[in-house]
């Protein structure tokens, strides 16, 4: 019944992309008689292994309800699948604890742009046949529109946002400088933006100057650079003036006359990487997507922004969202990886615990007669309550070490998904650690209150 349930629920989970999917939720009955049959043999084969212990009881004393100690020290068994338990535990919560701190730290990253109070709405004009001259036309008259709205402070357009799944790159050559073979020369990002484009994703400007109307298909070509670009092929030059060709050392030469601040253009844990802008009126791209920055909510400015879309074509198909959605794509990984190692966690977390407590629990009741004669040699409630609390500190101990071991592994694994964050993160590791021992000392103290509360004359008669 939960298994339906939680089936209508992940269904309910909207990914962040523009297409929408269409999911068959109904319950695959193949899937569900190989979960049961699964969970049958499970519980056969974990019924039989103290069913088959029993089998190696010793008669003599078993038939005089005699107690061993050497039976409770022979339960290695269920020693080590608590210890297991906890391993596993740990191992998993520390990497959704790690994923977690990793989307707060998302938060902070300079992107290198504000996605705040701005929106973008995508579209491409090569669908509706539109030939260069008559693109070119639709997305100047389109700025001037969006620009004249109220509440808009910037517009700009290009071929590209930040943080996508897809960008462009060409090979890099540099005037002035070695030629390096093709195949080793160093690789720099590509986009085309309008005037306006780095103002409207409030992007600064380093050095120099924007793209202007008149850098057009007639004027000089020209780029625009960010700071790795400009470390990496003039260290402790001026870059301005410089010139540089793509593609191909025979490819006409572009001349650097900006330089903006680095940020991220293809993912969030990318290091930084050398980028090139280029005219969008100079080197001409259907594909358009239209960033426009106002003062109020952007849902407002992107509908008004489709509405002088559909005026000027109202055959163009578009997609729009804020940019504060656009970085929902580049979290998603993370924020799936957390939720299902967090649940597994969790559940993990849950399963140790009643582990702990079954063990805590089934030990006192066979050391009833033992703590009796303890107690009646003295011994006080607190002398019982470390007794039973540290069996189960004991075993924590040591999973909490294995897993610790295990998690240092896994997480390392994960460092492509954590933002900002250490695969060791002390805190996290910490916490986690913190957390599993006060469930562990819960689960203990249950049954070692009870165990310190033991009558000793019934425990003494327990046999």
């Amino acid at each position: 019944m939960l298994a339906f349930k939680l089936v209508g629920l992940a269904v309910a989970f909207k990914l962040p992309i523009d297409v929408p999917l269409n999911v068959d939720h109904h319950m695959d009955y193949r899937v569900f008689i190989f979960a049961c049959l699964i969970s049958l043999a499970t519980g056969v084969l974990f019924g039989l292994l103290p069913a088959w212990q029993a089998t190696k009881t010793d008669l003599v004393p078993a038939l005089k309800d005699e107690f061993s100690f050497g039976g409770y020290r022979r339960s290695w068994l269920k020693n080590s699948l608590i210890v297991f338990q906890i391993a596993l535990s740990l191992v998993l919560l520390i990497g959704g604890g790690l994923m977690m701190r990793a989307l707060q730290k998302a938060q902070t990253i300079d992107l290198g742009f504000t996605p705040q109070r701005a929106g973008e709405v995508s579209f491409d004009l090569r669908l509706q046949g539109y030939d260069e001259a008559r693109g070119r036309e639709f997305q100047k008259r389109l700025l001037e529109r969006v620009r004249a709205l109220p509440g808009v402070q910037s517009a700009g357009i290009a071929d590209l946002a930040p943080v996508d799944l897809h960008f462009s790159r060409d090979r890099v050559f540099i005037e002035g400088q070695p030629l390096e073979r093709l195949t080793n020369a160093p690789v720099a990002m590509i986009n085309r933006a309008s005037p306006g484009y780095f103002q409207a994703m409030d992007t600064r400007l380093v050095q120099r100057r924007d793209f202007s109307e008149h850098d057009d298909e007639k004027a000089t070509r020209v780029a625009i650079i960010n700071e790795t670009f400009a470390r990496r092929f003039w260290p402790g030059e001026d870059p301005i003036g410089k010139r540089f060709s793509q593609g191909g050392p025979e490819s006409p030469k572009r001349e650097v006359i900006g330089v903006v601040q680095d940020g991220k253009y293809a993912g969030l844990n990318e290091d930084p990487r050398p980028f090139v802008s280029r005219p969008m009126w100079q080197t001409y791209s259907g594909a358009t997507t239209l960033i426009v920055r106002g003062t109020a909510d952007p849902q407002g400015l992107i509908a008004l922004v489709r509405d002088e879309v559909q005026q000027l074509d109202p055959h163009l198909p578009l997609a729009s969202r804020t940019l504060i959605e656009r970085m929902n794509l580049p979290l998603m990984p993370a924020r799936i990886v957390a939720s299902v190692l967090g649940g597994f966690g969790l559940l993990a977390l849950a399963l140790a615990a009643i582990g702990i407590y079954g063990v805590m629990s089934y030990s006192v009741a066979k050391r009833t007669h033992e703590i009796g004669i303890r107690m009646a040699l003295g011994a006080q409630r607190a002398d019982v309550l470390r007794l039973v609390i540290g069996h189960g500190l004991t075993l924590t101990i040591i999973g909490m070490a294995i897993g610790s071991l295990a998690a240092l592994a896994l997480t390392r694994a994960m460092k492509s998904l954590l933002f900002g964050v250490s695969a060791t993160d002390p805190s996290t590791f910490l916490g986690v650690a913190v957390l599993l021992a006060g469930v562990a000392l819960l689960a203990s103290y249950l049954p070692a209150r009870w165990a310190s509360r033991v009558d000793q004359k019934d425990a003494l008669r327990c046999e």
